[in-house]
């Protein structure tokens, strides 16, 4: 699919979200899937006609992820913790990797990106290019 058809699809998109004119990470992830094509393709294209992606599905963007009331006494769970150590590149944990630490522990995107903030490692090379 070449770039300016990318481009029309995250406009419809866009228009289509409960947050108008932005497209939330799960929507722009899945419009990957649906167009057949990278996640990056998505990112650049939402960047391109500058619309935003919002809601990211680990936490990122949200200004409450480092201190939302339930990470005060959470406790990372063993296996997150230990699949999150075993996907780390240069002391971060990409984007992509967190994805599938979640897919293989059957847990939300979420949880890992919890545990990831309590386990103070960072989050890298964002799916969508929103983040290096």
């Amino acid at each position: 699919m070449d770039k300016e058809s990318i481009e029309q699809e995250v406009k419809l998109a866009a228009t289509r979200s409960p947050v108008a004119g932005k497209l939330s990470c799960a929507g722009a992830l899945g419009l990957a899937r649906k167009l057949d094509t990278e996640a990056a393709e998505i990112g650049e294209a939402a960047n391109s006609t500058d619309i935003r992606i919002v809601g990211c599905q680990l936490g990122c963007f949200d200004a409450a992820k480092a201190t939302h009331d339930d990470l005060a006494n959470y406790q990372a769970p063993a296996a997150i913790a230990d699949e999150i150590a075993g996907s780390l590149d240069e002391g971060r944990l990409p984007c992509p990797a967190a994805f599938e630490v979640s897919r293989k522990l059957g847990v939300t995107p979420r949880q890992v990106g919890d545990a990831a903030t309590k386990l103070e490692t960072r989050i890298s090379c964002c799916q969508l290019g929103c983040f290096p």
